[in-house]
């Protein structure tokens, strides 16, 4: 990638110092939050607070205007109100400041001309400088190994995913909802209005990141799509890339304008181009983390042969239907294989095909174990999908849903291949799920969204294996 951007996201990632313009004694001020979040993750470079009506802040000196801060500033944070911004932006340009994060809202996408003319104001006073700028109207940045933060609470993960996001908030769910799936982030960006730099500069710098395996995008629009799509195909089969694309209808073309200034694209256009490049197309953010968990924790896998073992019949013919729609496969078990699930599964309500139906035997400890194991033995069988629970409980333990969590929790160790969970739709599930998701084991609620997942979790293994993608 070009060696000055290089360079400028380097500093928005890894700042050895930082300003944030805008706080005050008020716990609730959007700076003076940005500034406990830096101090929650141990921000450990230099960190200026600026606000001219203030001498300390949380026990940290209080600097009258940028120029007075006694150093060259990697990255400055600007939580103050529209109209304040051009100036300021002007102030850091000839400060020599690196990378300038705008938080402020209030600019182009409200949809009015002073909001407009603002930008334009912004964008001339960086003019002849090298400062970049992030957003406006955007929540910053998170990185773990930079300790910055998006909000308070926040704290360093040792994670491989990184995020663009051109909405604040769905970046800030997305890291929290995400930590219960045992998928930790090092890098996110909330992009806001992108009046500088822009999704594509980003995908740029984590498709070259050794610290990013995996990378998720929310974007309402993809302002220079042509150079996006160049950087997404040089990644295909490198490194999974997950689009939650919103504004594609004219509802939602409309809520994209009020919020980022964005414009809605065409549905029929952007699946052309995610087949082209490999990208992973998801409709809502549930499906994002779906798709994400499976590429997440899973390890490698060619072949889309699956083998279901059940103890609730019905869920175990709808986890069948699943595998067909999406475009997997149901795994012809050898007979030999047959014979030992019969060799210790009762005969009479249990199947020794595929689903593997094991009725009552499911209540008997061990007998979920001793099947996977079976099962990772079986050169037919490429994947494993659990579903549901037993018919019985045991000491308050419903459907036995602990005894078999630790059961697959105790599969995990010994086996080879690729092992997913289907549970429920309850909040009763969700402690076990995240047990699971703790040990690598992937676990949803529905088959349907189990097997969306390992289609795209298998669709980029298969990328990978025809070795697409190459280096920039």
């Amino acid at each position: 990638m070009d060696p000055d951007l290089k360079r400028s996201l380097d500093r928005v990632f890894h700042p050895a110092s930082a300003a944030i313009v805008g706080v005050s004694e008020r716990m609730d001020n959007p700076g003076t939050l940005f500034l406990r979040a830096f101090q929650d993750m141990g921000f450990e470079g230099r960190l200026y607070p600026v606000n001219p009506r203030h001498g300390e802040i949380m026990g940290l000196r209080c600097y009258p205007d940028i120029g007075s801060v006694p150093e060259g500033l990697d990255l400055v944070i600007l939580a103050v109100p529209p109209a304040a911004v051009p100036g300021l932006v002007r102030e850091c340009a000839a400060s020599g400041v690196g990378v300038c994060v705008i938080n402020t809202a209030g600019f182009s996408e409200t949809g009015r001309e002073e909001g407009r003319r603002l930008e334009l104001e912004i964008m001339q006073a960086r003019r002849g400088s090298g400062l970049r700028l992030v957003g406006p109207n955007c929540m910053g940045i998170f990185s773990s190994r930079g300790k910055t933060a998006l909000f308070a609470g926040m704290f360093p993960t040792p994670g491989r995913a990184s995020m663009i996001s051109q909405s604040g908030s769905l970046s800030s769910i997305t890291y929290v909802t995400a930590l219960e799936r045992g998928l930790y982030f090092d890098k996110i960006v909330s992009s806001g209005n992108e009046l500088d730099l822009n999704c594509s500069d980003y995908l740029a710098y984590l498709a070259e990141d050794d610290h990013t395996g995996i990378i998720l995008a929310y974007l309402e629009e993809v302002r220079d799509a042509r150079r996006f799509l160049d950087k997404a195909v040089k990644i295909r089969g490198r490194k999974p890339l997950i689009v939650f694309k919103s504004g594609l209808t004219a509802s939602g073309s409309s809520a994209a304008a009020s919020h980022t200034a964005a414009m809605g694209g065409s549905a029929e256009v952007l699946a052309g181009a995610a087949r082209q490049a490999g990208m992973i197309l998801v409709h809502d953010l549930a499906e994002m983390l779906d798709c994400a968990t499976a590429l997440y924790h899973l390890p490698p896998c060619a072949g889309g042969r699956v083998a279901i073992v059940s103890a609730p019949g019905g869920l175990a013919v709808n986890c069948a239907d699943a595998v067909e729609w999406h475009g997997l496969e149901l795994a012809s078990l050898r007979d030999e294989t047959r014979e030992e699930l019969a060799g210790f599964l009762p005969a009479e309500g249990t199947s020794f095909s595929n689903p593997v139906d094991l009725g009552f035997g499911a209540v008997i400890p061990g007998n979920y174990l001793k099947a996977l194991r079976i099962l990772d033995g079986d050169p037919t069988v490429d994947v494993m999908i659990t579903v549901g629970t037993a018919p019985a409980s045991r000491d308050g333990d419903i459907g036995l849903i602990a005894a078999i969590t630790d059961e697959m929790l105790e599969a995990r160790s010994v086996i080879s291949k690729p092992l997913v969970s289907v549970l429920f739709p309850s909040a009763f599930t969700s402690t076990h799920m995240a047990k699971l998701h703790a040990a690598g084991i992937p676990a949803y609620t529905t088959p349907t969204a189990a097997c969306f997942a390992l289609r795209a979790y298998l669709d980029f293994h298969r990328q990978a294996g025809e070795g697409a993608g190459t280096a920039e």
